[in-house]
């Protein structure tokens, strides 16, 4: 039997490789998609593992373009020929890649399956003879992995009854996976596959009647369907947990999901896009959670909390600062309790809220000049945000920024801090909190953190210490009471612990700082 001729697509569009997916047989006509890539860095790490014979890439893409793919691979693997796929505007660049030696080029607009087949067959006849690699692929597991990749991309594909009960012979079934985006190396993407994959087979003598199989057409996660009795669901997803978590330190930043099981194998589309895709996204708002599964989502917000732009606004507009930047806050934190939330939705509206700010404060004549040349940054910024944490904290960025920006313009004392400050020193004494001054305040929790520091020049829980030690020695040197009444009356539940913070604050314990006090008097 004829080897087939293995091709590497490599575009970051997805849309793009899974159209060139589907757009033929492939192996009826002599060929296999063995692998895939979003850029050029990722197919260069990918080449010794898919020893593709045929490169198929865009030339515009990022982190490395086509360009630069086509000099790397030519100089590495000079015998890989390479296909350029173009539009019109980008002529210059395919001008140049043929200098450094690609087989031909296609523009996108005609990227139909017969050219593209005849560009495919005008190339490969003037190869060597092609090496029998890959020629050990099981046909049945490839067959079955092309039918379930059309099912998975939206495509209808006929089902042959006995070829999915000779790989999956149970009655349910689930996918489970890990999201790779948080990892930038390629190569570490492919270890941490092949880490989980090792995994898996690990599992199958130890959970009966079970058995898996990897699906390699997703480029941003690891992706396998695991198919068991339904007697052994509950060991099994048990056994994943214990996996996850013995990989804990390997796999630190990554999400991981199980999806709901089904027992159809004519739904794999319809669970991989309604339910293991949804839960893909959850984790931009679970950020601290490793595992996402079906069965075991957190609870959602008991409220929703209502927010007008216009209100918020308005508030600038009456220089209403505190109100409006802490009300948008608790909004939004409040907001991305809700892992349904759309990503882009939410991003967006964190870029609206930039620029309206900014055109507002620009109206009130405030200089906005830096906030103007900043903005673009804070919305590339979000943009690439990974997490709504890691999006929501480029918005505070963002409005102390702005209040540094408004300070500027006004010299007078900072009314909301010193109110702060004047709580502080009338419950110093008190058991209060971070979280309990923020909710007597309507602050944001968080936010009240950052802004305490930026503007007092030290945390909270510093100021608040400092405040409770000053008291402490002025009664250490002006009454007799115990130390441990003194430290109950500043505020400290823990004799010891006040001892300790003091002894860091004043270098000395509290029973040495008034002995040296009391011989400084008698000095005197």
């Amino acid at each position: 039997m004829k080897p087939l001729v293995k091709i590497m697509i490599v575009d970051d569009e997805m849309l793009v490789r899974q159209g060139i997916k589907h757009l033929l047989d492939w192996e009826q006509e002599g060929y296999q998609i063995a692998g895939e890539a979003s850029n050029g860095l990722e197919a260069l790490h990918l080449i010794d593992e898919v020893n593709p014979h045929v490169i198929l890439t865009d030339i515009v893409m990022p982190v490395m373009g086509g360009e630069q793919l086509v000099k790397a691979v030519k100089e590495k693997y000079p015998r890989i020929e390479i296909i350029v796929l173009s539009s019109f505007g980008e002529f210059d660049y395919v001008r140049s890649t043929f200098q450094s030696g690609v087989a031909d080029y296609i523009l996108k607009p005609k990227l139909e399956a017969d050219y593209l087949l005849s560009i495919l067959k005008k190339t490969t006849a003037k190869m060597t003879a092609v090496p029998a690699g890959g020629s050990d692929a099981d046909p049945d597991e490839s067959q079955l992995l092309k039918v379930m990749e059309k099912l998975m991309a939206g495509y209808e594909s006929a089902l042959e009854p006995k070829l999915i009960q000779s790989k999956f012979p149970y009655e349910q079934y689930l996918f489970f996976g890990a999201d790779l985006k948080n990892r930038q190396d390629s190569s570490e993407k492919s270890d941490l596959g092949n880490e989980i994959e090792r995994g898996l087979q690990k599992l199958e003598p130890v959970v009966a009647e079970f058995a898996h199989m990897r699906l390699k057409f997703v480029n941003e996660t690891v992706l396998f369907l695991l198919n068991m009795n339904p007697e052994k669901s509950n060991e099994l997803v048990m056994e994943l947990r214990h996996l996850i978590s013995s990989m804990e330190l390997f796999t630190s930043g990554t999400h991981f999901m199980i999806s709901q099981n089904f027992t159809d194998f004519t739904r794999l589309g319809e669970i991989y896009k309604d339910n293991y895709l949804k839960l893909l996204r959850y984790g931009f708002f679970l950020q601290n959670r490793s595992l996402i599964e079906h069965d075991h989502l957190p609870s959602l917000p008991d409220k929703q909390l209502e927010f007008e732009m216009t209100v918020c606004m308005d508030q600038l507009k009456r220089k209403q600062y505190l109100q409006a930047f802490t009300g948008f806050l608790e909004y939004i934190h409040l907001r991305s309790m809700d892992y349904r939330t759309d990503i882009f939705e939410f991003k967006s509206y964190l870029g609206n809220f930039i620029f309206n700010v900014t055109t507002t404060l620009g109206k009130m004549k405030v200089e906005t000049e830096s906030l103007e040349k900043a903005k673009y940054d804070y919305f590339r910024k979000i943009d690439e945000a990974r997490s709504a944490s890691e999006a929501i904290a480029i918005v505070e960025a963002f409005i102390h920024e702005t209040e540094r920006t408004i300070g500027e313009t006004n010299t007078l004392v900072n009314p909301n801090m010193a109110r702060l400050l004047e709580y502080i020193q009338k419950h110093y004494a008190d058991p209060i909190t971070l979280t309990e001054v923020a909710r007597q305040f309507h602050f944001n929790a968080s936010y009240l953190s950052s802004y305490f520091a930026a503007y007092n020049g030290e945390g909270f829980s510093e100021y608040l210490n400092k405040i409770r030690l000053k008291k402490a020695m002025e009664l250490l040197m002006t009454t007799e009471l115990t130390i441990s009444d003194i430290s109950a009356s500043v505020g400290y539940s823990d004799q010891s612990y006040f001892t300790k913070v003091f002894k860091k604050q004043a270098g000395i314990s509290p029973s040495q700082y008034r002995r040296q006090d009391m011989r400084e008097i008698r000095e005197s």
